[in-house]
């Protein structure tokens, strides 16, 4: 796992690069890989940014709240039907 890079060098390479400055000049002058360079541009060019931040921290949920609704809503008319059945 390479080093952290901070936002601000971030974006003095994507000026660089930006600026028409060759791979090799940003490299030298940043500090900044290679492979780092590419996916900075790629992020860049997908959200606009030189860092991804996630829509929301921590672990991805199966179920959202809307489905969790929907299954509390299905189970407790499931719940309804077998016990009003005579």
């Amino acid at each position: 796992m390479g080093r952290y890079i901070s936002k601000e060098r971030k974006q003095v390479a994507l000026q660089m690069s930006l600026l028409n400055v060759k791979d090799p000049m940003i490299r030298r002058y940043t500090g900044i890989s290679e492979r780092s360079l590419r996916y900075l541009r790629k992020a860049y060019r997908e959200t606009g940014e030189v860092v991804r931040t996630p829509v929301c921290a921590g672990r991805p949920r199966i179920l959202d709240s809307l489905d969790a609704n929907v299954s509390y809503y299905l189970f407790s008319v499931l719940l309804i039907c077998y016990f009003s059945v005579p």
